[in-house]
């Protein structure tokens, strides 16, 4: 990844700060004897190929009331000076940055003279610095929603399994049938079942399904009567018919 150049532009001076190669991490570089939004300029694009930066964070010199003034209209002039060749620049509210570099330097124990000569390139570095976090916070954000939010196509496969219902006939043969659905005829409950393949039939296409009436037992559970009247039989194919045409 490359670097990023921070920028903290003022009338005399124009401060330089660099990331690291992982965007993580920004560290004071240099102090521009500002002498014209030209040369300026051509020294800002120099210092970006010879340390591999191909972006700049510029502080916006926002009024305390973040409202945008006259300085901060000159400091988008002159950067406007360097998106003309293509460099592209990132904004970051600048207020306070200086007050917050002068801190800095005044608790590394720098002396007041020498504290003039770095203010500039440690405001720039603060200002690159809250930059790079606030784009470090984006990404972890943009990680955790990912991983919370599972898209269709992510879910594992699970293979359907059918509700299945075994019967049993008099002669002991136990056959097993999947669940289609319950019909409600004539106040009475009907199930709708059809046999499911075995390794044997396998390739039978000509399947049937079978209809029983549900009836229930002196304790109350379920069980089921096979239907001898065939014009019933045909009601309620009839019905399952026009159920499963409307749940397609």
């Amino acid at each position: 990844m490359s670097r990023v150049l921070g920028l903290d532009v003022g009338d005399r001076r124009i401060g330089v700060a660099l990331s690291d190669e992982g965007r993580l991490i920004a560290s004071p570089l240099t102090v521009i004897q500002s002498v014209g939004w030209g040369p300026d300029s051509r020294e800002i694009l120099r210092l970006m190929e010879e340390h591999g930066a191909d972006l700049i964070v510029c502080g916006l010199p926002r009024n305390m009331d973040g409202s945008v003034g006259f300085q901060a209209e000159k400091v988008r002039r002159f950067m406007q000076v360097l998106t003309d060749q293509g460099v592209p620049v990132e904004w970051m509210d600048e207020r306070l940055t200086t007050v917050s570099a002068q801190r800095a330097l005044i608790e590394g124990g720098v002396r007041r003279e020498d504290r003039k000569k770095s203010v500039d390139k440690v405001a720039a570095a603060v200002i690159l610095q809250a930059w790079l976090d606030n784009q470090q916070n984006i990404k972890e954000n943009e990680e955790m929603a990912n991983d919370e939010i599972r898209r269709p196509d992510e879910e594992p496969e699970t293979e359907e399994v059918p509700d299945v219902v075994e019967l049993t006939d008099e002669d002991g043969t136990t056959t097993r049938f999947e669940y289609i659905t319950t019909i409600d005829h004539e106040c009475e409950l009907y199930i709708a079942l059809m046999p499911i393949e075995d390794e044997e039939n396998a390739d039978d296409e000509n399947g049937y399904v079978v209809f029983m009436k549900i009836e229930q037992d002196e304790n109350g559970e379920d069980y089921y009567v096979s239907i001898d009247d065939d014009a019933l039989v045909d009601v309620l194919f009839e019905k399952l018919t026009q159920m499963l045409d409307e749940e397609e």
